[in-house]
């Protein structure tokens, strides 16, 4: 599969994978890392496309983690989604990415929506469902481990780090 990469890993978790993430190259590059468990998404979104995103992970000592969120604060909407981890962790990411334009007229290539799948439920989707699709190729027997992409005002790109789990989970 295309844009697979080998992760850093969190000490003590198994060999972990990244997907490359999709989007634009705008903005700055960002990696919350690998964990154990995802336990929170708080994705701030607005009219147009997602502002930003935090995820909360908790770590192999049953610590939480909460990197700074990614991306800027124009959004008027924030959700916060808690995963009843272990028992339900995220499967896969998709949504849309495009362009939105400023006051000038000016193009910035963003993502514009997201959707969440989890082992038990789809959450999303957040933002507006404009622009190129995109998915990453799962097959579901994942479990997605930390995120990364790119940020400044907006989201700009999003990509994770995963684990195969097996079908006996």
């Amino acid at each position: 599969m295309g844009g697979i990469k080998e992760a850093k890993k969190e000490e003590g978790c198994a060999k972990t994978l990244s997907f490359k993430p999709k989007g634009s190259s705008g903005g700055n590059d960002w990696d919350d890392g690998v964990y154990c468990d995802i336990k929170m998404l708080e994705i701030q979104f607005g009219g147009r496309c997602i502002d930003a995103i935090r995820f909360q992970y908790e770590d192999k000592y049953g610590n939480s983690i909460t990197p700074q969120k990614h991306g800027g604060n124009e959004g008027k909407r924030i959700i916060q989604i808690g995963l009843n981890c272990p028992d339900e962790y995220l499967i896969s990411v998709h949504g849309y990415h495009g362009n939105i334009y400023d006051q000038f007229g000016n193009p910035t290539h963003v993502i514009r929506s997201l959707t969440f799948e989890t082992n038990k439920q789809s959450l999303g989707p957040y933002g507006i469902e404009e622009g190129i699709k995109f998915s990453f190729p799962t097959t579901g027997l994942i479990k997605i481990v930390g995120f990364h992409g790119r940020s400044g005002w907006f989201l700009d790109a999003i990509g994770f780090h995963f684990l195969p789990i097996s079908i006996s989970k």
